[in-house]
Protein backbone atom coordinates (compact mmCIF):
# COMPACT_ATOMS: atom_id res chain seq x y z
CA UNK A 1 0.00 0.00 0.00
CA UNK A 2 1.78 3.40 -1.07
CA UNK A 3 2.22 5.90 0.72
CA UNK A 4 -0.26 8.15 -1.08
CA UNK A 5 -3.34 6.20 -0.07
CA UNK A 6 -2.31 6.45 3.46
CA UNK A 7 -2.19 10.06 3.68
CA UNK A 8 -5.47 10.97 2.40
CA UNK A 9 -5.40 14.92 2.56
CA UNK A 10 -6.36 17.26 -0.14
CA UNK A 11 -3.46 20.25 0.02
CA UNK A 12 0.14 18.64 1.01
CA UNK A 13 1.95 20.20 -1.77
CA UNK A 14 5.23 19.23 -2.39
CA UNK A 15 5.45 18.17 1.46
CA UNK A 16 5.27 14.97 1.00
CA UNK A 17 6.53 14.25 -2.49
CA UNK A 18 9.75 13.08 -1.91
CA UNK A 19 8.61 11.11 1.21
CA UNK A 20 6.15 9.09 -0.70
CA UNK A 21 8.80 8.40 -3.91
CA UNK A 22 11.50 7.46 -0.92
CA UNK A 23 8.41 4.65 -0.44
CA UNK A 24 7.75 3.97 -3.80
CA UNK A 25 11.37 3.22 -4.85
CA UNK A 26 10.51 -0.20 -2.89
CA UNK A 27 7.62 -1.23 -4.18
CA UNK A 28 5.16 0.19 -1.32
CA UNK A 29 5.67 -3.24 0.39
CA UNK A 30 6.96 -1.84 3.76
CA UNK A 31 4.18 -2.42 6.67
CA UNK A 32 1.68 0.77 6.33
CA UNK A 33 2.90 1.48 10.26
CA UNK A 34 6.09 2.17 9.59
CA UNK A 35 5.28 4.03 6.01
CA UNK A 36 3.21 6.54 8.24
CA UNK A 37 6.09 6.43 10.67
CA UNK A 38 8.38 7.97 7.85
CA UNK A 39 6.14 10.37 6.99
CA UNK A 40 5.17 11.39 10.29
CA UNK A 41 9.23 12.00 11.10
CA UNK A 42 9.72 13.67 7.75
CA UNK A 43 6.91 16.26 8.57
CA UNK A 44 7.91 17.27 11.90
CA UNK A 45 10.90 19.14 11.07
CA UNK A 46 8.76 21.04 7.95
CA UNK A 47 6.20 21.77 10.35
CA UNK A 48 8.62 23.75 12.73
CA UNK A 49 10.22 25.40 9.67
CA UNK A 50 7.75 28.54 8.81
CA UNK A 51 10.29 29.68 6.78
CA UNK A 52 9.94 26.78 3.94
CA UNK A 53 6.01 28.05 3.38
CA UNK A 54 5.34 24.02 4.05
CA UNK A 55 4.70 24.81 7.86
CA UNK A 56 0.68 24.28 7.70
CA UNK A 57 0.97 22.02 4.94
CA UNK A 58 2.75 19.72 7.87
CA UNK A 59 0.62 20.50 10.35
CA UNK A 60 -2.70 19.45 8.41
CA UNK A 61 -1.19 15.91 7.12
CA UNK A 62 -0.10 15.20 10.81
CA UNK A 63 -3.31 16.57 11.91
CA UNK A 64 -5.39 13.86 9.52
CA UNK A 65 -2.42 11.38 10.36
CA UNK A 66 -3.44 11.71 14.00
CA UNK A 67 -6.66 10.81 13.34
CA UNK A 68 -5.94 7.96 11.27
CA UNK A 69 -6.21 4.77 13.76
CA UNK A 70 -2.35 4.23 12.76
CA UNK A 71 -0.81 7.17 14.53
CA UNK A 72 2.64 5.78 15.73
CA UNK A 73 4.49 6.31 18.72
CA UNK A 74 6.23 9.16 17.70
CA UNK A 75 2.48 10.91 18.56
CA UNK A 76 3.47 10.02 21.85
CA UNK A 77 6.60 11.85 22.04
CA UNK A 78 7.11 14.41 24.57
CA UNK A 79 9.16 16.76 21.91
CA UNK A 80 6.60 16.58 19.42
CA UNK A 81 4.08 17.73 21.58
CA UNK A 82 5.75 20.48 22.47
CA UNK A 83 6.57 21.01 18.39
CA UNK A 84 2.72 21.10 18.26
CA UNK A 85 2.32 23.24 20.56
CA UNK A 86 4.72 25.91 19.73
CA UNK A 87 3.30 25.82 16.01
CA UNK A 88 -0.17 26.36 17.35
CA UNK A 89 1.04 29.34 18.82
CA UNK A 90 2.22 28.75 22.90
CA UNK A 91 5.52 29.92 23.57
CA UNK A 92 7.05 30.39 27.28
CA UNK A 93 6.43 34.25 26.79
CA UNK A 94 2.43 33.61 25.89
CA UNK A 95 0.36 32.97 23.37
CA UNK A 96 0.69 34.24 20.35
CA UNK A 97 -1.85 36.64 18.47
CA UNK A 98 -4.06 35.71 15.11
CA UNK A 99 -5.08 32.67 13.81
CA UNK A 100 -2.92 31.44 10.95
CA UNK A 101 -3.52 28.73 9.28
CA UNK A 102 -0.44 27.09 11.21
CA UNK A 103 -2.01 27.87 14.35
CA UNK A 104 -5.51 26.57 13.25
CA UNK A 105 -4.38 23.04 11.81
CA UNK A 106 -1.19 22.68 14.88
CA UNK A 107 -3.70 23.58 17.36
CA UNK A 108 -6.04 20.92 16.45
CA UNK A 109 -2.91 19.16 16.19
CA UNK A 110 -1.94 19.45 19.46
CA UNK A 111 -5.70 18.08 21.11
CA UNK A 112 -5.63 15.23 18.95
CA UNK A 113 -1.66 14.33 20.45
CA UNK A 114 -2.82 14.88 23.72
CA UNK A 115 -5.83 12.19 23.34
CA UNK A 116 -3.28 10.18 22.26
CA UNK A 117 -0.97 10.33 25.00
CA UNK A 118 -3.62 10.51 27.64
CA UNK A 119 -4.44 6.86 26.52
CA UNK A 120 -0.64 5.90 27.00
CA UNK A 121 -0.24 8.03 30.02
CA UNK A 122 -3.23 8.82 31.89
CA UNK A 123 -3.70 12.17 33.31
CA UNK A 124 -0.42 13.25 33.10
CA UNK A 125 -0.48 13.53 29.18
CA UNK A 126 -0.78 17.59 28.91
CA UNK A 127 1.75 18.24 31.95
CA UNK A 128 4.79 19.17 29.67
CA UNK A 129 2.77 21.87 28.59
CA UNK A 130 2.59 23.26 31.65
CA UNK A 131 6.18 22.57 32.79
CA UNK A 132 7.76 23.66 29.74
CA UNK A 133 5.23 26.50 28.25
CA UNK A 134 3.19 27.48 31.18
CA UNK A 135 0.18 26.63 29.20
CA UNK A 136 -2.99 26.94 32.05
CA UNK A 137 -1.08 30.43 32.63
CA UNK A 138 -1.32 31.72 28.91
CA UNK A 139 -4.43 29.79 27.85
CA UNK A 140 -6.23 31.62 30.55
CA UNK A 141 -4.69 34.91 29.44
CA UNK A 142 -6.32 34.17 26.02
CA UNK A 143 -9.67 33.32 27.22
CA UNK A 144 -9.78 35.67 29.90
CA UNK A 145 -11.13 38.10 26.40
CA UNK A 146 -12.66 36.21 24.55
CA UNK A 147 -14.14 39.31 22.54
CA UNK A 148 -10.77 39.41 20.71
CA UNK A 149 -10.10 36.12 20.12
CA UNK A 150 -11.68 34.43 17.00
CA UNK A 151 -14.41 31.96 17.53
CA UNK A 152 -12.56 28.91 15.90
CA UNK A 153 -9.47 29.98 18.15
CA UNK A 154 -12.05 29.43 21.26
CA UNK A 155 -12.95 26.39 20.36
CA UNK A 156 -9.55 24.83 19.86
CA UNK A 157 -8.18 26.39 22.96
CA UNK A 158 -10.69 25.55 24.99
CA UNK A 159 -10.89 22.08 24.05
CA UNK A 160 -6.87 22.00 25.08
CA UNK A 161 -8.01 23.61 28.15
CA UNK A 162 -10.12 20.44 29.16
CA UNK A 163 -6.60 18.13 28.69
CA UNK A 164 -4.69 20.62 30.89
CA UNK A 165 -7.38 20.69 33.98
CA UNK A 166 -7.13 16.49 33.75
CA UNK A 167 -3.54 17.43 35.87
CA UNK A 168 -3.83 16.80 39.16
CA UNK A 169 -2.70 19.95 41.23
CA UNK A 170 1.29 19.84 41.77
CA UNK A 171 2.18 21.54 45.02
CA UNK A 172 5.91 20.95 44.22
CA UNK A 173 5.72 22.77 40.93
CA UNK A 174 5.97 26.82 41.90
CA UNK A 175 2.82 28.57 40.91
CA UNK A 176 0.62 25.58 40.01
CA UNK A 177 -2.18 25.81 41.55
CA UNK A 178 -2.52 29.57 41.21
CA UNK A 179 -2.20 28.95 38.05
CA UNK A 180 -4.99 26.49 37.80
CA UNK A 181 -7.10 28.66 40.02
CA UNK A 182 -6.94 31.42 37.41
CA UNK A 183 -8.31 29.36 34.62
CA UNK A 184 -10.62 27.92 36.60
CA UNK A 185 -12.09 31.52 37.15
CA UNK A 186 -11.81 32.12 33.30
CA UNK A 187 -13.55 28.95 32.36
CA UNK A 188 -17.10 29.56 34.46
CA UNK A 189 -16.61 33.54 33.14
CA UNK A 190 -16.55 31.80 29.75
CA UNK A 191 -19.89 29.82 29.90
CA UNK A 192 -21.51 33.19 31.07
CA UNK A 193 -20.06 35.39 28.36
CA UNK A 194 -21.31 32.01 25.81
CA UNK A 195 -25.24 32.26 27.42
CA UNK A 196 -25.07 36.31 26.36
CA UNK A 197 -22.94 35.88 22.80
CA UNK A 198 -25.64 33.03 21.68
CA UNK A 199 -28.72 35.59 21.68
CA UNK A 200 -29.25 36.31 18.13
CA UNK A 201 -26.44 34.26 17.11
CA UNK A 202 -26.00 33.12 13.53
CA UNK A 203 -26.50 29.06 12.98
CA UNK A 204 -22.50 28.53 12.34
CA UNK A 205 -21.73 31.05 15.12
CA UNK A 206 -24.06 29.13 17.13
CA UNK A 207 -22.65 25.83 16.35
CA UNK A 208 -19.10 27.03 17.71
CA UNK A 209 -20.32 28.93 20.67
CA UNK A 210 -22.14 25.67 21.93
CA UNK A 211 -18.63 23.26 21.53
CA UNK A 212 -16.89 26.46 23.68
CA UNK A 213 -19.82 26.47 25.95
CA UNK A 214 -19.39 22.65 26.71
CA UNK A 215 -15.74 22.40 26.91
CA UNK A 216 -15.56 25.44 29.22
CA UNK A 217 -17.47 23.67 31.56
CA UNK A 218 -16.51 20.10 31.19
CA UNK A 219 -12.91 21.89 32.20
CA UNK A 220 -14.52 24.01 35.11
CA UNK A 221 -15.92 21.18 36.49
CA UNK A 222 -12.20 19.23 36.74
CA UNK A 223 -10.66 22.55 38.26
CA UNK A 224 -13.68 22.78 41.02
CA UNK A 225 -13.06 18.92 41.89
CA UNK A 226 -9.63 19.75 41.89
CA UNK A 227 -9.59 22.68 43.87
CA UNK A 228 -12.24 22.24 46.30
CA UNK A 229 -13.06 26.23 46.26
CA UNK A 230 -16.46 26.19 47.54
CA UNK A 231 -16.67 30.36 47.08
CA UNK A 232 -15.16 29.52 43.25
CA UNK A 233 -18.21 26.93 43.00
CA UNK A 234 -20.73 28.65 44.14
CA UNK A 235 -20.14 31.66 41.72
CA UNK A 236 -20.49 28.96 38.85
CA UNK A 237 -24.13 29.27 39.47
CA UNK A 238 -24.97 32.76 38.07
CA UNK A 239 -23.00 31.63 34.85
CA UNK A 240 -25.24 28.18 34.63
CA UNK A 241 -28.37 29.84 35.58
CA UNK A 242 -27.35 32.44 32.35
CA UNK A 243 -26.60 29.53 30.18
CA UNK A 244 -30.09 27.56 31.09
CA UNK A 245 -32.13 30.68 30.30
CA UNK A 246 -31.21 30.68 26.66
CA UNK A 247 -33.83 29.56 24.74
CA UNK A 248 -33.94 26.60 22.26
CA UNK A 249 -33.64 27.32 18.47
CA UNK A 250 -36.29 24.52 16.68
CA UNK A 251 -34.56 25.03 13.68
CA UNK A 252 -30.84 24.30 14.89
CA UNK A 253 -28.37 21.97 13.56
CA UNK A 254 -29.49 18.35 14.88
CA UNK A 255 -32.64 19.67 16.34
CA UNK A 256 -35.08 16.41 16.81
CA UNK A 257 -38.16 16.28 14.96
CA UNK A 258 -39.90 17.55 18.13
CA UNK A 259 -38.07 20.44 17.98
CA UNK A 260 -36.02 20.74 20.87
CA UNK A 261 -32.41 21.83 19.99
CA UNK A 262 -29.95 19.24 21.24
CA UNK A 263 -26.46 20.82 20.87
CA UNK A 264 -27.57 23.00 23.35
CA UNK A 265 -29.31 20.69 25.65
CA UNK A 266 -25.84 19.02 25.66
CA UNK A 267 -24.23 22.30 26.45
CA UNK A 268 -26.73 23.54 29.14
CA UNK A 269 -25.84 19.86 31.17
CA UNK A 270 -22.27 20.39 30.25
CA UNK A 271 -22.75 23.36 32.36
CA UNK A 272 -24.86 22.51 34.87
CA UNK A 273 -22.62 19.74 36.19
CA UNK A 274 -20.53 22.81 37.62
CA UNK A 275 -23.68 23.08 40.43
CA UNK A 276 -23.35 19.68 41.24
CA UNK A 277 -19.82 19.94 41.78
CA UNK A 278 -20.42 22.56 44.34
CA UNK A 279 -19.88 21.35 47.68
CA UNK A 280 -23.22 21.52 49.20
CA UNK A 281 -24.77 22.62 46.47
CA UNK A 282 -23.65 26.02 46.82
CA UNK A 283 -25.57 29.12 44.58
CA UNK A 284 -28.22 26.09 43.69
CA UNK A 285 -31.02 28.97 44.77
CA UNK A 286 -30.13 30.90 41.72
CA UNK A 287 -31.11 28.64 39.01
CA UNK A 288 -34.19 28.86 37.13
CA UNK A 289 -35.89 25.10 38.30
CA UNK A 290 -38.02 25.10 35.38
CA UNK A 291 -35.23 25.25 33.39
CA UNK A 292 -33.57 22.85 35.00
CA UNK A 293 -36.41 19.74 35.15
CA UNK A 294 -37.09 20.75 31.44
CA UNK A 295 -33.99 18.80 30.55
CA UNK A 296 -35.41 15.64 32.19
CA UNK A 297 -38.30 14.58 29.77
CA UNK A 298 -36.20 13.18 26.99
CA UNK A 299 -33.00 11.53 29.14
CA UNK A 300 -35.80 9.82 31.51
CA UNK A 301 -37.55 8.91 28.03
CA UNK A 302 -34.13 7.31 26.88
CA UNK A 303 -33.17 5.10 29.63
CA UNK A 304 -34.14 1.71 28.77
CA UNK A 305 -32.70 2.99 25.35
CA UNK A 306 -29.48 3.91 26.70
CA UNK A 307 -28.71 1.75 29.84
CA UNK A 308 -26.01 3.22 31.71
CA UNK A 309 -25.99 6.78 30.43
CA UNK A 310 -25.34 8.74 33.33
CA UNK A 311 -26.30 12.44 31.91
CA UNK A 312 -29.36 12.19 33.49
CA UNK A 313 -28.22 12.14 37.11
CA UNK A 314 -27.03 16.13 36.50
CA UNK A 315 -30.09 17.76 36.27
CA UNK A 316 -31.74 15.53 38.89
CA UNK A 317 -29.09 16.17 41.44
CA UNK A 318 -29.62 19.98 40.26
CA UNK A 319 -33.17 19.66 41.33
CA UNK A 320 -32.64 17.84 44.38
CA UNK A 321 -29.87 20.54 45.89
CA UNK A 322 -32.37 23.58 44.43
CA UNK A 323 -35.21 21.83 46.44
CA UNK A 324 -33.53 21.27 49.40
CA UNK A 325 -32.02 25.08 49.39
CA UNK A 326 -34.80 27.09 48.57
CA UNK A 327 -38.20 25.80 50.26
CA UNK A 328 -40.34 27.58 48.38
CA UNK A 329 -39.06 26.39 45.09
CA UNK A 330 -39.47 23.22 46.24
CA UNK A 331 -43.36 24.17 47.16
CA UNK A 332 -43.18 24.79 43.33
CA UNK A 333 -41.71 22.01 42.16
CA UNK A 334 -43.88 20.07 44.16
CA UNK A 335 -47.56 21.63 42.57
CA UNK A 336 -45.71 21.71 38.80
CA UNK A 337 -44.92 18.45 38.91
CA UNK A 338 -47.49 16.23 40.87
CA UNK A 339 -50.43 18.70 40.85
CA UNK A 340 -52.69 15.73 42.44
CA UNK A 341 -51.34 12.93 44.34
CA UNK A 342 -50.85 9.87 42.47
CA UNK A 343 -54.10 7.75 41.61
CA UNK A 344 -53.15 5.58 38.48
CA UNK A 345 -52.87 2.25 40.89
CA UNK A 346 -54.52 3.13 44.05
CA UNK A 347 -52.51 3.05 46.91
CA UNK A 348 -49.63 0.79 45.83
CA UNK A 349 -48.98 3.88 42.80
CA UNK A 350 -48.89 3.79 39.49
CA UNK A 351 -47.63 0.07 38.06
CA UNK A 352 -44.09 0.63 37.08
CA UNK A 353 -44.00 -1.68 34.01
CA UNK A 354 -47.34 -0.04 32.82
CA UNK A 355 -46.42 2.17 29.39
CA UNK A 356 -46.24 5.66 29.38
CA UNK A 357 -47.58 8.02 26.16
CA UNK A 358 -45.55 10.28 24.72
CA UNK A 359 -47.67 13.18 26.29
CA UNK A 360 -46.96 11.55 29.18
CA UNK A 361 -46.19 14.38 32.37
CA UNK A 362 -42.51 14.92 34.05
CA UNK A 363 -44.21 13.48 37.49
CA UNK A 364 -45.16 10.37 36.06
CA UNK A 365 -41.96 9.45 34.51
CA UNK A 366 -40.17 9.91 37.49
CA UNK A 367 -42.83 7.70 39.35
CA UNK A 368 -42.18 4.89 36.85
CA UNK A 369 -38.45 5.29 37.52
CA UNK A 370 -38.67 4.66 41.09
CA UNK A 371 -38.67 1.36 40.70
CA UNK A 372 -36.22 0.90 38.15
CA UNK A 373 -33.54 -1.65 37.43
CA UNK A 374 -31.04 0.81 37.16
CA UNK A 375 -30.18 1.25 40.97
CA UNK A 376 -28.38 4.19 40.76
CA UNK A 377 -31.19 6.05 38.64
CA UNK A 378 -33.66 4.90 40.79
CA UNK A 379 -31.87 6.34 43.81
CA UNK A 380 -31.30 9.56 42.46
CA UNK A 381 -34.96 9.90 40.85
CA UNK A 382 -36.34 9.03 44.76
CA UNK A 383 -33.49 11.23 46.67
CA UNK A 384 -34.91 14.24 44.08
CA UNK A 385 -39.07 13.34 44.30
CA UNK A 386 -38.35 13.17 48.27
CA UNK A 387 -36.28 16.40 48.44
CA UNK A 388 -39.26 18.41 46.07
CA UNK A 389 -41.58 16.71 48.88
CA UNK A 390 -39.84 18.72 51.09
CA UNK A 391 -38.57 15.90 52.94
CA UNK A 392 -41.92 14.68 54.24
CA UNK A 393 -42.38 11.03 54.04
CA UNK A 394 -46.16 11.32 53.86
CA UNK A 395 -46.27 13.50 51.14
CA UNK A 396 -44.08 11.38 49.41
CA UNK A 397 -45.84 8.06 49.75
CA UNK A 398 -49.09 10.34 48.23
CA UNK A 399 -46.90 11.67 45.47
CA UNK A 400 -45.72 8.17 44.23
CA UNK A 401 -47.71 5.45 46.03
CA UNK A 402 -46.29 3.08 48.88
CA UNK A 403 -45.36 0.19 46.11
CA UNK A 404 -43.10 2.89 43.93
CA UNK A 405 -41.70 4.58 47.55
CA UNK A 406 -41.03 1.65 50.21
CA UNK A 407 -37.61 1.04 48.41
CA UNK A 408 -36.02 4.23 48.93
CA UNK A 409 -37.97 4.18 52.24
CA UNK A 410 -36.47 1.59 53.47
CA UNK A 411 -33.07 2.09 51.97
CA UNK A 412 -32.91 5.23 54.11
CA UNK A 413 -34.21 4.22 57.43
CA UNK A 414 -37.65 5.72 56.67
CA UNK A 415 -40.00 3.12 56.17
CA UNK A 416 -41.70 3.17 59.63
CA UNK A 417 -42.10 7.16 59.72
CA UNK A 418 -44.56 6.37 56.64
CA UNK A 419 -48.15 6.62 58.22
Amino acid sequence: QPAADIVQVDRIGAALSAFIAQQQTDGGRQHPATQVQVVVRALIPLMQDEASGLASDAALALRLLSRTGTATEDFCDESFLLSAGRAAGLSELGLASGWSHLAREASILLNNILVIRGNAFGVGAALPLRSELRAEEHIAAALSTPDAVPLGQLVAWSRIAFRLTLLPLAADQGGAVGASARLARVLLRLVGWVAKELHGAERAARTQLLCVCESAARSGFNCLRSLGDAALAASAAEQVAAMLAVEPVADAPSATPAGEDAPLREAQLAALQLVVAAPGGGGATCLPWRAVVSLLPPLLRGVSERPGDRRLLVPLLAAQRVAEADKAAAAEMREALFPEAEDGGGVMGRDPNAPLGESAPLGALLVQQLCSSDTIVKRAVGEMVLAVCGGDVDEFVGVAGVGNSAGLLAEKGLLGAAA
